[in-house]
């Protein structure tokens, strides 16, 4: 072995770690520090289930029916999750949804 090879070996004493909890939160409540953060949601309108054969016969201007209407609720989701339900609504040349419900956390 050479010398190179070898290395030191320190013990560690580490102390007990108090109470969790203790001392004062990161963040003590102040959303400001996170307003400018970006988050995706997505208006879930409706599904539909198909075979795969089907999926790779679909060419475009092909129609999918999805098992949801159009006065039928539509789903916000954050991060996959539900956070609100509301309607399918024109907005202009876009399509929205009016938020009638927020979920409870």
């Amino acid at each position: 072995m050479s010398a190179e090879s070898i290395k030191a070996v320190h013990e560690i004493r580490l102390t007990e770690l108090g109470q969790a909890g203790e001392g004062r939160k990161v963040l003590e409540a102040n959303l400001d520090l996170i307003r400018g953060v970006k988050v995706r949601l997505t208006a879930s309108v409706g599904r539909c289930e198909l075979t795969v054969k089907e999926l790779f016969e679909l060419r475009e201007n092909a129609v999918l029916t999805l098992d949801g209407g159009t006065r039928e609720t539509v789903d916000v989701l954050l991060d996959g999750k539900v956070v609100a339900r509301g309607t399918l609504v024109a907005a202009g040349d876009s399509f929205g949804v009016q938020v009638t419900e927020v979920l409870a956390r």
